[in-house]
């Protein structure tokens, strides 16, 4: 039973294990601007999500943001302040948004993001804003190749250990099965000679 337990913590340890809880940050969008415009170093790792709220109520006022690194470029949906409802509080135009959500890749989205929000009035570009965030690395606590080799190493002399145990245990088994069953044919003929053999 301590070898089953031993080679299920092996396991364990042996398993990836994210660096940090996933997080969102928001970053609002009103008529005086990004707040903020340059999200704070250490805000966001790689996982993180960033939220973008449009909350500019100027009459006609649309948003678009973009986030750029390396080359790549990410736009939004155009942003709208509110979306119409119906009647039964039903959003009549399902494509209009009024926040974007970004998702920064787990593995390979470190380093510095340009963020450009770009707002319209009446479908003419009026603002041009430019902000920044630096996402970090998320440390993975992933144990080194070598490590993850004597692990397994370590499983599978384990799990031998386990099926010699059980082999070990049913042999037991069988021989105190086969004790008893020799034990009663040897009475058995003791009997049958006592009853043979003739009185004195």
């Amino acid at each position: 039973m301590r070898t089953l337990f031993a080679a299920i913590a092996i396991i364990l340890l042996a398993s990836p294990v994210l660096g940090h809880d996933l997080s969102v940050y928001t970053v609002v969008v009103n008529s005086e601007g990004a707040q903020p415009t340059d999200i704070p170093n250490g805000a966001l790792k790689e996982g993180d999500t960033a939220w973008f709220w449009m909350k500019d109520s100027t009459e006609n006022t649309t948003l678009i943001i973009e986030l750029e690194k390396g080359g790549a470029t990410m736009r939004s949906p155009v942003l709208h302040y509110e979306c119409e409802l119906d009647d039964n509080g039903t959003q009549v135009d399902e494509d209009c948004q009024n926040r974007f959500d970004y998702t920064f890749n787990q593995y390979n989205s470190a380093g510095i993001w340009n963020l450009t929000f770009l707002k319209f009035v009446n479908d003419t570009l009026t603002e041009t804003t430019n902000g920044s965030v630096y996402i970090e690395e998320d440390i993975h606590n992933e144990q080194p190749v070598e490590k993850q080799e004597d692990n397994k190493t370590e499983i599978k002399f384990s799990a031998k250990l386990v099926i010699a145990g059980g082999v070990a245990g049913i042999s037991l088994i069988a021989i105190a099965i086969l004790g008893i069953k020799i034990k009663n044919e040897n009475s058995q003929k003791e009997e049958k000679v006592y009853r043979i053999s003739p009185k004195p």
